[in-house]
């Protein structure tokens, strides 16, 4: 394909067909997301003098599931995946809320589309989202053993575009994250549940911005020592 329809200012009409792209302003984005990430430290800031001597523990937590790519994003072909991600953190404990920071690294999968350019053959790409990831965490316990959990915080996401003419780039600009859950303490170190979570990625490709939502429901088992 013709270099020119990459580049919107050279061609107007195909960048019509690469709206999938577009992003909102870099104004905006950050008003967006600076409260998920002032949401964020004040946890770690609450969670550290408020809990400070009170016991807590190291914890490791695994999720497996499906994500689905949406928002600006026109994933005809296929918009979901397979997502896989390992956090590991701290908790400072009490008998009913958990105050926790975390750590690790989140894989979206990968997203594939087709655009279609009049005058040309039908356009095949692919997006993969990937990232380390860092936040904080409230867990709120019930004398059940079942608990709800919410986090938030930075995903430093990287998406990995591919396509016809495209070759394969991979760029990384940042992104958010925030979830929830619920789950069940089968013993007082392990414990199993189900999540949701968002994840927001941003990149700039052929001088266009590609931002990215991705929603992930997904089963987790967590281990505390």
């Amino acid at each position: 394909l013709p270099k020119v329809l990459f580049f919107p200012e050279n061609a107007p009409p195909v960048s019509k067909g690469l709206r999938v792209f577009a992003s909102p302003s870099t104004r905006e984005f950050m008003k967006k997301h600076l409260g998920i990430a002032a949401f964020a430290a004040v946890l770690g800031a609450v969670s550290a003098s408020s809990f400070a001597a009170d016991p807590g523990a190291f914890f490791i937590n695994a999720n497996v599931g499906q994500s689905n790519f949406h928002d600006q994003a026109d994933f005809s072909s296929s918009n979901t995946a397979t997502s896989a991600t390992l956090r590991a953190g701290y908790y400072w404990q009490s008998e009913v809320v958990d105050f926790g920071v975390e750590g690790g690294y989140a894989s979206m999968g990968s997203a594939k589309g087709s655009l279609a350019i009049p005058g040309y053959p039908p356009l095949n790409y692919a997006a993969k989202v990937s990232g380390p990831l860092a936040g904080a965490t409230i867990k709120y316990k019930f004398q059940n053993k079942m608990f709800l959990s919410a986090r938030a915080g930075y995903f430093g996401s990287k998406i990995k575009l591919s396509g016809d003419g495209l070759g394969s780039q991979s760029k990384s600009e940042g992104g958010s994250y925030i979830g929830a859950g619920v789950g069940y303490d089968l013993t007082p170190q392990f414990s199993l549940g189900v999540n949701w979570d968002e994840y927001r990625a941003r990149a700039s490709f052929y001088g266009i911005g590609t931002r990215l939502g991705i929603t992930s429901i997904s089963g987790f088992a967590e281990y505390r020592f």
